[in-house]
């Protein structure tokens, strides 16, 4: 069973150091009450930075990394972690632009936002990863060097395009501003007053890319979106030995996707469908905002679900996610008894 203290930290009634820590990273996890409630807190949230900046103790350090490999299993993107470096240049006047990449929907239905800003004391990447009103954030510092490196990563990343920095920025500053996101703070450091000031004031649509013909073959709407109840139903159901080689029968799971749509869950897949035209026009896919646009009309007027493929994909995917991840839980804890079995054999 569930910690019960768990949903106290997730909604910043429990103790604040705790919550300080799971959902900003802030204060010295090892001096926390109970760390291990924390880092599972972390793991519940997302808090990709939070887990990586574990370093000692090596117990904690190894929960951490635990909890770093669920989030992976789950579709969060994990990227490498990088060094904390800065680099001091005096008085060299630097000429690094600000620079910004857009991409998505992922397999995940979610959107990808990297951003990059400089001042004297050195870079900051910042990334965002936007599933309807659901966001996560990483950000890292780099010298000259490890940016130009970051840069060509990006764009030979065919998932990302480049978008003018001060639509990127409106973007970003719409999904983190009021979220209280660590990372954000100090990306926002590098970037000047007034940039941000007109970031906000943009049209982002203004500065849209032109149709580069790669646009995705296919998208679905978040499967973030999705409840938990209704992901652990499907994910049991499909798994289910009894029910047949190929567990619930599709009349079945049609049921559960039915359920679990009430009124409020169809807003906010409407509410992410909206979502979608914007970032779809900025990337220069007009048939796909077409596409969103009418999947918007169509929740929005309570037409059902059964005519939204993009809809019932999101929710069949989260539950796939989750069986997936249940296949790699039961793997690696008969990995671990074997390894067990065989260190006894071995004594």
């Amino acid at each position: 069973m569930a910690d019960p203290r768990l949903a106290s930290i997730l909604d910043r009634s429990g103790d604040p150091a705790t919550v300080a820590w799971a959902h900003e990273g802030v204060g010295a996890l090892a001096g926390l009450a109970d760390p291990e409630l924390a880092i599972a807190a972390a793991v519940a949230l997302g808090n990709v930075a939070a887990l990586q900046s574990v370093e000692e103790p090596k117990a904690l350090r190894k929960l951490a990394a635990a909890g770093l490999h669920k989030l992976k299993s789950r579709g969060v993107s994990v990227e490498a972690k990088l060094a904390p470096k800065a680099f001091s240049l005096g008085r060299e006047v630097l000429d690094v632009p600000p620079r910004a990449f857009l991409g998505g929907p992922n397999e995940l239905g979610n959107f990808h936002m990297v951003l990059t800003a400089t001042d004297h004391e050195g870079s900051c990447i910042m990334e965002l990863i936007v599933g309807g009103d659901k966001v996560q954030d990483q950000h890292g510092h780099a010298s000259r060097h490890e940016l130009r490196s970051f840069w060509k990563d990006m764009e030979s990343d065919r998932s990302l395009r480049e978008v003018p920095f001060v639509a990127g920025l409106h973007f970003a500053d719409k999904y983190a501003a009021g979220r209280n996101l660590h990372g954000w703070g100090h990306f926002l450091g590098k970037v000047p007053p007034a940039a941000l000031v007109a970031a906000r004031a943009v049209n982002p649509l203004t500065h849209a890319l032109a149709d580069d013909g790669n646009a995705p073959g296919g998208w679905i709407l978040p499967a973030w979106i999705v409840p938990g109840k209704t992901v652990d139903v499907l994910a049991t159901g499909l798994s289910d030995p009894e029910a047949g080689p190929d567990g619930m029968a599709p009349e079945a799971v049609e049921a559960v996707i039915d359920e679990a749509l009430t009124p409020e869950l169809v807003a906010q897949f409407a509410a992410a469908a909206e979502a979608n035209v914007a970032f779809f026009r900025m990337l220069g896919y007009a048939n796909l905002a077409g596409e969103a646009e009418d999947v918007a009309a169509k929740l929005r007027a309570s037409e059902g679900s059964k005519g939204i493929p993009q809809l019932r994909a999101a929710v069949l995917i989260a539950a796939f996610q989750e069986l997936n991840h249940r296949q790699q839980e039961k793997q690696r804890e008969i990995d671990d008894m074997m390894r067990m079995i065989g260190q006894q054999q071995g004594e």
